[in-house]
């Protein structure tokens, strides 16, 4: 399978080039254009990865802050090609995970994956709640690699030992699962945290990659998430 990013970094689309019996896992209402030798089916959970499908996977990935379902795209014959295109402005995060580790996915990051990919959610405990990382986290890992939506460009950092970075929360797309983080004040004085307008932001201490994006997706209201994460 190949696959390319083309029009970024604002209007970014992932075209992927198919083979008979390969398969793309991704998120619902994300096909931009097919051809005819691919097949479409829904799937519950993670669709065709290890460990994330049925009912339990979709409930899963909703407490994840995805969707209950998944798309999964199956060439019946060579030469097919699938376009997607993520929901937001902005460009298309590629984390090839051979050799690389597993990676936690923000909430709403996951855009597809191909190959051998195990995508689980698991229970990020009360400071992924409070960082809003999310109170469950979705972890990749595997062969494979996984494409993530942003809201704007990515920047990518490399933590070195016991190296300390801080991002405001809703920047965060992406990191190692060897990054280790934490909800801080912005700075000692709580007064200047809250009225500079920072308020409490992210730690991270390497080792690991870190993925943020350079604009914050506008926030929806709980409602709307519900809703937007059953179909």
């Amino acid at each position: 399978m190949e696959f390319s990013i083309k029009h970024r970094p604002v209007f970014s689309v992932l075209e992927l080039q198919l083979l008979a019996d390969e398969v793309v896992v991704a998120q619902p209402n994300s096909m931009l254009s097919m051809t005819s030798g691919i097949k479409l089916r829904a799937r519950a959970g993670r669709g065709g990865t290890r460990g994330g499908g049925g009912l339990l996977g979709g409930m899963k990935s909703m407490l994840g802050g995805e969707n209950f379902f998944t798309a999964e795209f199956y060439a019946r014959r060579d030469d097919q090609i699938l376009t997607l295109a993520p929901d937001s402005y902005g460009d298309i995060l590629t984390i090839p995970l051979a050799g690389a580790g597993g990676f936690f996915l923000t909430r709403g990051s996951y855009l597809a994956n191909v190959g051998e990919c195990e995508l689980r959610v698991k229970y990020g405990g009360v400071k992924g709640f409070m960082a809003k990382t999310g109170l469950f986290l979705l972890h990749a890992s595997g062969q494979g690699t996984v494409f993530c939506q942003t809201y704007g460009a990515i920047v990518e950092h490399e933590l070195g030992e016991q190296e300390n970075f801080f991002v405001d929360n809703k920047f965060v797309v992406a990191f190692s699962d060897s990054v280790q983080y934490q909800l801080v004040k912005a700075t000692e004085s709580l007064k200047d945290s809250v009225f500079s307008g920072e308020g409490l932001i992210n730690k991270f201490t390497g080792p690991g990659k870190l993925y943020y994006q350079s604009r914050a997706k506008p926030s929806e209201s709980w409602l709307a998430r519900i809703i937007g994460a059953s179909v």
